[in-house]
């Protein structure tokens, strides 16, 4: 039998694994519209690094949803890294648009559903530092961002971030309902067990109220036995 300790942890990582499994399965089929789509437009404008970057992304989450032979811990660091190596392509191509600004929040989301508190301060941390460090770059004229992939004057444009915003908000979705789904199952559960402890204590108050009524007439037939015995001895 095992101990209440060892359940609770079992779960805890049997649901970090279903919501990694769910991210990726979502990202490369919601996101593959948006692969093919940015892949298409960057090679027109010749955006290599934007090439680069959808290639590394889509190709990494593929590997990594059929990788699930893989160490758990293995599946979700790859996922984080992959997601902040895009993201810094992507600031670095179109400066501090919403789109890589996404990824990162997207990425500090799921650092804490696969891994907690620690991790997640880390990987903000290392975010924060990261975006300085390439506003530094940007700024002193080391790289020049070309906004024309993101003009907003151009429809086609907007679809593109659309499409960014539903894949990466979806997988921060996806986190978040399972753990919630899971919480309120197990306060359903707990809620029901506390009901049935509190129809057992019912139970038990009517059969000890019974028990004590049954005692009381055990022994008044007691002294109704002993009266007349000590009446026909006098």
């Amino acid at each position: 039998m095992t101990s209440p300790e060892r359940d609770l942890v079992t779960e805890a990582r049997a649901l970090s694994f279903q919501v990694l499994n769910s991210s990726l399965l979502f990202a490369v089929v919601v996101g593959g519209l948006s692969f093919a789509r940015t892949f298409i437009d960057a090679l027109e404008l010749e955006e290599w690094r934007i090439v680069g970057g959808a290639v590394v992304l889509y190709g990494g989450l593929i590997a990594l949803l059929l990788g699930r032979k893989l160490p758990y811990r293995t599946r979700a660091l790859g996922f984080l890294l992959l997601l902040y190596v895009v993201g810094v392509i992507s600031f670095l191509t179109v400066g501090y648009l919403a789109a890589p600004a996404l990824i990162f929040a997207g990425q500090s989301v799921l650092a804490s559903v696969f891994f907690g508190r620690r991790t997640t301060l880390i990987t903000v941390g290392v975010n924060v530092v990261t975006l300085l460090c390439v506003g530094a770059v940007l700024s002193s004229g080391l790289m020049v961002v070309e906004p024309r992939f993101y003009e907003p004057t151009v429809f086609m444009n907007w679809l593109r971030v659309t499409t960014i915003f539903a894949v990466f908000a979806g997988i921060a979705v996806i986190g978040v309902d399972v753990i919630t789904n899971h919480l309120n199952q197990s306060l359903r559960d707990q809620a029901e067990l506390i009901e049935n402890l509190k129809g057992a204590m019912q139970l038990h108050e009517e059969a000890e109220s019974k028990r004590r009524a049954a005692e009381s007439r055990l022994r008044d037939a007691k002294k109704t036995v002993e009266e007349p015995r000590s009446l026909r001895r006098d």
